[in-house]
């Protein structure tokens, strides 16, 4: 080995030394440095020289060289800052900075960022910071970006739903049958307080940031359901299809059904208010959704008009042709109000209408119709225009009480308001105390004008019957009859009856003891009382055509003062005639006398069913003989027609029947029209207006003497088969506990029907839970700026049912009252600061209150941390030998927390550091040792050439 190599090995040494002194140094100028991560100098020997040896081959060492340079990458301590944009990691991970104007990515542990005036997320050098952009969920949209504020305001948020918990009090009382009926936009007061049992108001939010009050009225409807109404101040209800009523404001409305036991919510439904436009269908690429009305000229809509109807055939729309003749026919295929109707223009998503067409014609549309997406051939579509005077009342008005009905012994309840939706006029039902099983009286209806008509459908008429004197038909039982007054014709009466008696024609209907008119020729001791002890089916007569019956009391039985028969008498003359009566002997003695009597139809006595007739005296008579009785037997009217009167006009052949005592005919018969009318020929009809109305042909009537209940659908599920119902404090009166002509009563009403309704069925909200109602407070065109906004009560609809939250709307007893209530959405509001969460979200705190989350900071890890390439400024680059940036979330794949108003110090250890230093001090004084000698040694070489 040479002395050179030696001075050589020393010489590393000392230069490596002064390396090692270099990196210790480093580390100790950046103790104070952000982020920075220590460095540490490792050394290795380098390659042996190998000699020869008595021994054999050895190695010398040939000095000593750097092994690395390492950074160390354990955590540093964390220094408070306040600042919220100061970020520190806690644990693995670098963030993500990209060099502005490149593409390039650095990373580093440098959490020290704030904003530059452009909105950008920076560091000291302008690197800006990467993360994604969150959407108002919070959730990450997109991929990594710059995190760059594009706005420092919030923009507003439309309210989407609103939360109203309430209790409202079991104890309270209704106040108003149908409570949205009560609504009018015109009136200083919309809603009287002296209609609904309470109020809650919440605030919600347009498109524009503006606020807007949303007020739920409530009212008992029955003992567990309730009624509600949504509303709005009419003056900022800009929906197109409300404007120029008296509706304007209300949004919806609905029913809260409680349980019982519980007070909780058990079922709950909504109907959204639709306005002039209602009943909305579409078939084809579009919904009912998507179609939006726009009214152009109101006037034209003044009148319902139900049924409009439109096809597209791939090139224009047209009214439906529904008997598919190739022709639109206004009487059947154009609804009744509007047979001028027109389509001026149609496209595949447009259509404009003119709805009374005049000559020359008119160009500007009254109602435009845009569609969302291109119709296609065979879609279609239709709606009903309502009526603007009372828009939105369902109900009913103008009710009348008669008879026991009258008095406010009648109360009206309308559960289901919604199936009303057309008017109908005139309408009425009567309570007939002898009607239904055993005389238990019946409910029918009382609509004699519907009946009538068509005359090729009539029913108010029915069960003609015609026999001649003898008790064989007439040669045909046809007779003319024609409708004058259908009204006054409004009992269902059977087997109202009339004989002819050769001149006249006479009542001829069943006996009642009103129809005897006692004369005695020989009074007994007491005057007699009369009394009818069972009502037979067979009927009583007319004695005008014969003697009066008489009774003869022999001293010791009573009989009937004729020819030929003991105890029995013909009645009216004329041989069999029109009648027989027979006393009773077990029943006759002298404190009572008992007959009976048929109506004999002109044939033999029927063997069932008599009436019997008793007279009793208050002492018993003497055995004298010769006390008479004579009387008269005068049938009166039907009882259902206590006031009719016959008006006898054309002899056998015609004759009118006043059914209302008014002397004007009501119905005129000709019975003569089939054949000879013949003395002691009988006449036998019914009356049946018991017919639903025209506009509600499955409407359903049942009932007794404590209520009457309507189905106007006719559906009769248990849900909805009690439309209407009457209730009366005090019973009605029925079969023997009633007078026999004054106890009939009768409710008449009219019905105010609308499709401005829609029902909102629970398959409807299977997705969202809740009902939704729909508004506009800004009114752009083709609903441009209506907001659909959900209604949470504190129920949800799940898998079929209602489930309640923990907070939910209740029936306790006690006072109503709002618990909770609030509404999403907000104004818009400027950004005062932000602040940064552990999962990396960066919040921006808003002036309105809003917290809106903006961005989530990325971080980085690597495989190989040592790999990375030191850039300075704090940064590192990916090598090769890191390997690439895996990026995720804070907190997620191994990554550290975000933690904010901090920052992340040097690792550096001082006391470690100048240890290091005078290691490396000492290492360095050394190898100097090494080189001094071989100087000296190299010295005495040379001296010794000398």
């Amino acid at each position: 080995m040479s002395l050179s190599s030696s001075l050589f090995t020393g010489t590393s040494g000392l230069k490596n030394m002064g390396n090692a002194l270099q990196v210790t140094g480093n580390n100790i100028s950046n103790i104070n440095t952000v982020g920075f991560k220590k460095g540490r100098m490792t050394f290795a020997d380098t390659l042996y020289e190998s000699v020869a040896t008595q021994a054999g081959a050895e190695q010398l060492g040939r000095g000593m060289a750097v092994g690395d340079v390492a950074q160390n990458f354990n955590q540093g301590s964390f220094e408070s800052t306040g600042n919220a944009t100061d970020l520190s990691i806690g644990g693995n991970g670098f963030f993500i900075m990209r060099q502005s104007n490149s593409e390039n990515l650095y990373y580093t542990r440098a959490g020290n960022f704030y904003f530059d005036k452009g909105g950008q997320l920076i560091n000291p050098e302008g690197y800006i910071v990467q993360g994604w952009e969150l959407n108002d969920d919070g959730e990450d949209t997109g991929s990594i970006k710059d995190i760059v504020l594009q706005a420092f305001t919030s923009p507003p948020k439309k309210s989407s739903q609103i939360t109203a918990i309430t209790n409202l009090d079991a104890d309270a009382a209704s106040k108003a049958i149908v409570l949205s009926n009560n609504w009018d936009s015109g009136e200083d007061t919309y809603l009287p307080s002296n209609n609904y049992e309470y109020q809650t108001v919440t605030k919600v939010y347009d498109a524009l940031g503006s606020t807007h009050d949303v007020s739920i009225f409530y009212d008992k409807k029955s003992g567990t359901e309730w009624e509600y109404v949504v509303t709005c101040n009419p003056e900022e209800d800009k929906r197109d299809l409300v404007q120029g009523t008296d509706s304007k404001g209300l949004l919806a409305r609905g029913t809260i059904t409680f349980s019982q036991s519980s007070g909780d919510i058990l079922d709950f439904t909504m109907d959204e208010f639709t306005g002039r436009l209602g009943n909305f269908t579409a078939n084809g690429v579009n919904t009912v959704d998507n179609i939006e009305y726009k009214i152009m000229n109101s006037e034209a809509m003044a009148k319902d008009g139900y049924g409009f109807s439109f096809e597209y055939d791939g090139a224009v729309w047209q009214f439906e042709d529904k008997d598919r003749d190739g022709s639109i026919d206004p009487a059947t295929e154009k609804p009744s109000n509007y047979p001028n109707a027109e389509i001026i223009y149609s496209d595949n998503d447009e259509i404009h209408l003119v709805l009374d067409q005049t000559s020359p014609p008119k160009t500007d549309p009254d109602l435009k119709i845009q569609l969302a997406q291109a119709a296609v051939a065979t879609d279609s579509l239709g709606f009903d225009i309502n009526d603007p005077n009372n828009l939105h009342v369902q109900g009913i008005e103008g009710t009348r009480y008669f008879g026991e009905t009258a008095n406010d012994n009648t109360k009206l309840e309308i559960n289901d308001p919604g199936v009303m939706d057309k008017d109908s006029k005139g309408l009425g039902i009567i309570w007939n105390p002898y009607g239904g099983t055993g005389n238990s009286g019946q409910w029918y209806w009382s609509n004699p004008e519907v009946a009538a008509q068509p005359a090729s459908a009539q029913t108010l008429v029915t069960g003609v019957n015609i026999t001649d004197g003898g008790g064989g038909a007439v040669t045909t039982t046809t007779s003319t009859t024609a409708i004058v007054n259908a009204q006054d014709v409004s009992m269902v009466a059977s087997g109202i009856k009339l004989a002819y008696n050769g001149t006249n024609w006479e009542w001829n209907d069943d006996i009642k003891s009103e129809d005897f008119t006692s004369t005695f020729t020989f009074v007994p001791k007491n005057d007699p009382k009369v009394t009818v002890t069972s009502a037979g089916s067979q009927g009583a007569f007319s004695t005008t055509a014969g003697p009066q019956p008489e009774l003869h009391w022999t001293g010791s039985v009573w009989s009937t003062i004729t020819t030929g028969v003991s105890n029995t008498a013909n009645i009216g003359g004329n041989g069999a005639g029109l009648g027989r009566m027979e006393i009773v002997p077990s029943a006759s003695n002298n404190t009572t006398v008992v007959f009976r009597t048929w109506y004999l139809d002109g044939t033999a006595p029927p063997s069932a069913n008599p009436t019997t007739v008793q007279y009793s005296f208050s002492s018993a008579l003497n055995t004298a003989a010769g006390q008479n009785i004579k009387f008269d037997m005068d049938p009166t009217p039907p009882r259902e027609y206590a006031d009719a009167a016959i008006i006898n006009t054309g002899g056998s052949a015609v004759f009118s029947i006043d059914f209302d005592g008014d002397s004007s005919p009501d119905l005129t018969f000709n019975p003569s029209a089939g054949g000879a009318i013949n003395a002691n020929s009988h006449f036998a009809f019914n009356t049946d207006p018991n017919v639903p109305p025209e506009e509600y042909p499955d409407a359903t009537l049942k009932g007794d003497h404590e209520e009457a209940v309507i189905d106007l659908d006719g559906s009769g599920n248990d849900d909805d088969n009690d439309d209407i119902r009457f209730t009366f404090t005090n019973d009605l009166k029925y079969g023997t506990s009633t007078h026999p002509y004054n106890d009939r009563s009768e409710i008449d009403f009219d019905i105010l029907g609308s499709t401005a309704w829609t029902t909102i069925n629970k398959s409807d909200i299977a997705t969202t839970g809740y009902y939704g109602f729909t508004t506009d407070f800004l009114g752009g065109d083709f609903g441009a700026t209506e907001t659909k906004i959900e209604m949470n009560i504190g129920t949800k609809y799940v898998n079929n049912a209602f489930v309640n939250d923990s907070l939910s709307t209740t029936q306790y007893s006690k006072a109503s009252s709002t618990i909770f209530q609030d509404a999403d959405g907000y104004a818009a509001g400027d950004l005062t600061r932000v602040q940064v969460a552990s999962d990396g979200i960066m919040t921006g705190i808003y002036s309105n209150g809003q917290l809106i989350p903006l961005f989530r900071v990325g971080l980085a890890n690597f495989r190989n941390n040592y790999g990375l390439s030191n850039e300075g400024s704090n940064l590192f680059m990916e090598t090769r030998a890191s390997g690439t940036a895996i990026t995720n979330k804070p907190g997620e794949n191994g990554l550290g927390n975000i933690s904010p108003n901090s920052l992340e110090m040097s690792n550096v250890d001082i006391s470690e550091e100048f240890v290091n230093m005078i290691t490396n001090q000492r290492g360095f004084q050394a190898n100097s040792k090494t080189i001094t000698t071989v100087d000296d040694m190299m010295q005495t070489v040379i001296q010794m050439k000398r």
